[in-house]
């Protein structure tokens, strides 16, 4: 069973139809430069919807609800402190410039598990990817994009065969340019075991629908 997580919610709603869905993860994005952006309050606001939401039945395999992310572009601790605050996430996600050390002292700072988006462009990205190996606790590994440009959500995709390239200890997820038709055949080659969405679910940037959250989970989980 391929795990997904769904990038980029922005209410309630959203959140229940990923649960329903079976999503093991959803993503709240703090970054200006995307259409998905959430400022302290509205991360607030959110947390505190989720939080108010009712359980699930017993027997539903996602009762607790998806697990939260919280992604940041290059942030610092002391810049991150109020987000967390804020989102009560249960991970982080570095989707930025992040070292290994600023990753480090972030995840010492809040207890948190962390998750490092790499850029991928060719299979040297992935080859360098074992010093993340115990600092990470997963890698997503999405399509390089151009300096100065957003860092991910642009729906582009990279050549899914690098990644046999990766030797790392850490697990990964696979993200850039998917969709319901082409996740199934995204994890065949790439050997994902978990894929990460935000534009390939949406009806125009940053509005989630609810028919391709549910087909994409579909296609990424039975085929």
């Amino acid at each position: 069973m391929t795990d997904v997580k769904i990038c980029g919610i922005s209410n309630a709603d959203d959140y229940q139809i990923c649960r329903a869905a079976g999503a093991r993860w959803i993503g709240m994005v703090n970054y200006p430069g995307s259409s998905r952006h959430l400022d302290c309050t509205a991360l607030a606001a959110l947390a505190a919807a989720i939080d108010q939401l009712p359980a699930e039945k017993p027997s539903n395999k996602m009762a607790a609800g998806p697990q939260r992310v919280l992604l940041t572009v290059d942030q610092h601790t002391d810049q991150l402190a109020p987000l967390v605050r804020a989102a009560r996430p249960d991970l982080l996600q570095l989707h930025g410039r992040e070292t290994v050390d600023e990753a480090a002292a972030i995840k010492a700072a809040f207890g948190l598990p962390i998750i490092k988006m790499v850029p991928v462009a060719s299979g040297a990205d992935i080859a360098a990817c074992a010093t993340w190996d115990g600092v990470a606790d997963w890698l997503i590994f999405d399509a390089k994009t151009e300096q100065g440009t957003q860092p991910g959500g642009t729906g582009h995709s990279f050549d899914w065969t690098l990644l046999s390239s990766y030797h790392g200890r850490t697990p990964w997820m696979l993200a850039g340019g998917l969709t319901a038709s082409t996740v199934r055949r995204a994890v065949e080659i790439s050997g994902a075991g978990a894929v990460d969405v935000s534009s390939g679910v949406e009806s125009k940037p940053g509005k989630k629908d609810e028919n391709k959250i549910h087909a994409f989970i579909s296609a990424a989980q039975i085929g």
